[in-house]
C-alpha cells in the first residue's frame, strides 16, 4: 500500500512540475483567436484550467452592456455632446464630439487631410513630431550628414525616425532637432491603451455582433483588423464534427455572429457577400469567430457569385 502511495505521489508531482514548466514557457502570441481584439476591448480571458497557457474563451459582457446613449474611448465613458478629452486622443483626433446619429452614439471628428509629398530625392525627408498628426514639408539637404541626429541607448536615429527608449518602453518617440535625451513632447508621447480603438470607431459593429477581419498575412494575435464582417441574409453556419479532446470544446464556449451561434470548430459559409469573399471564419476562442482572408493561392477573389444587396 505504501509503495502505491509513493508511485501516485511521484506521478502527481511529475504532472504538477510539467504543468508549471509548460506555463513558464508559455508563448501567448501563439494562442488562437482574435486576441488583440479582445485585449483592445478589455475583455477578460477565461481559462479552462488554472495553469493553461491560453484562454479557451473571453468574457466581453461589460462591452456588450454598453449604453447606446454613451460614447466610449480608451476605456472611458462620454455623454452625448461631450468633446473627446486629450488623454483619450491620438494626434489625428481633432474636434471629436460624442453624437447620436442613427442607432448608437458615436464620435464624429473633423476630417484631417494631410498633404501628400512625394519624396524621391534621397537627400530629402519628411520631418515629424510625436504629438502632431501630419508630417512637415520635405527638408532637402546638400549634405545628408547635416540631418539632425539623436543618440538613444547606444544607437543613432535621424530626424523623423521613430524609437522606443529602453528606460521608458511605454513611450513612442520620434527623433527631431533639439532632442537632449528627455523623452517628452514634442519628441515622445504615451500611446493610448486602446491601440486599435475598436469602441471608438466600430461601436455599431460590436453591438451587432460583427466580427473583425484580417488579411492572410496578418496576425489576429497582434495586429489591428482591416475591417468587419457583419451578418447578411445568406450567411449560415457550417457545423463541425466536434473533437471532445480539444481544450476549446467546452459546452460554454460559443461564438456569436449576428444572430447566429457557432460552437468550437464551426465555420461561416464563404462568399455570401462582398466582405466574405475568400474569407474563412472559424469559431476558435469565443465569443468572436476568427476571420482571415485566404491567400490568392487558396482562393481567387475575382471568382465570386453575384450578390444580392437588398438586405
Amino acid at each position: 500500500m505504501g509503495q502505491i502511495n509513493i508511485i501516485f505521489g511521484v506521478f502527481f508531482l511529475s504532472l504538477t512540475l510539467a504543468s508549471i514548466s509548460a506555463n513558464r514557457f508559455c508563448d501567448k502570441t501563439k494562442c488562437p483567436g482574435p486576441t488583440s481584439y479582445y485585449k483592445d476591448l478589455g475583455c477578460e480571458p477565461v481559462y479552462k484550467n488554472p495553469n493553461d497557457c491560453c484562454p479557451y474563451k473571453y468574457n466581453c459582457d461589460k462591452v456588450k452592456s454598453r449604453s447606446p446613449n454613451k460614447c466610449y474611448a480608451n476605456g472611458h465613458e462620454y455623454n452625448i455632446g461631450e468633446m473627446l478629452r486629450e488623454e483619450d486622443s491620438n494626434p489625428c483626433d481633432v474636434q471629436c464630439r460624442c453624437l447620436r446619429l442613427g442607432g448608437r452614439a458615436k464620435f464624429m471628428c473633423a476630417v484631417i487631410d494631410c498633404p501628400f509629398f512625394h519624396v524621391a530625392d534621397p537627400n530629402c525627408y519628411l520631418p515629424r513630431k510625436a504629438n502632431e498628426c501630419c508630417p512637415g514639408q520635405p527638408i532637402c539637404l546638400r549634405n545628408p550628414e547635416d540631418r539632425p541626429k539623436c543618440f538613444v541607448d547606444g544607437k543613432i536615429y535621424r530626424d523623423g525616425e521613430e524609437f522606443i527608449p529602453k528606460s521608458e518602453p511605454h513611450k513612442k518617440c520620434i527623433c527631431g532637432p533639439g532632442y537632449k535625451g528627455e523623452n517628452i513632447a514634442p519628441f515622445c508621447r504615451v500611446p493610448l491603451a486602446s491601440s486599435c480603438r475598436y469602441e471608438f470607431r466600430h461601436a455599431d459593429d460590436i453591438a451587432n455582433n460583427c466580427t473583425p477581419t484580417y488579411y492572410h498575412r496578418q496576425s489576429p494575435q497582434s495586429d489591428c483588423s482591416v475591417g468587419f464582417r457583419c451578418q447578411n441574409k445568406n450567411d449560415f453556419v457550417v457545423k463541425h464534427i466536434r473533437n471532445f479532446l480539444a481544450p476549446q470544446a467546452a459546452d460554454d464556449m460559443v461564438c456569436q455572429f449576428g444572430t447566429l451561434t457557432m460552437r468550437y470548430g464551426d465555420e461561416l459559409v464563404q462568399n455570401t457577400g462582398y466582405e466574405s469573399v475568400c474569407m474563412r471564419c472559424v469559431c476558435e476562442v469565443g465569443p468572436v469567430p476568427t476571420c482571415i482572408q485566404l491567400s490568392n493561392e487558396e482562393c481567387d477573389v475575382t471568382n465570386h457569385p453575384k450578390f444580392d444587396y437588398s438586405y
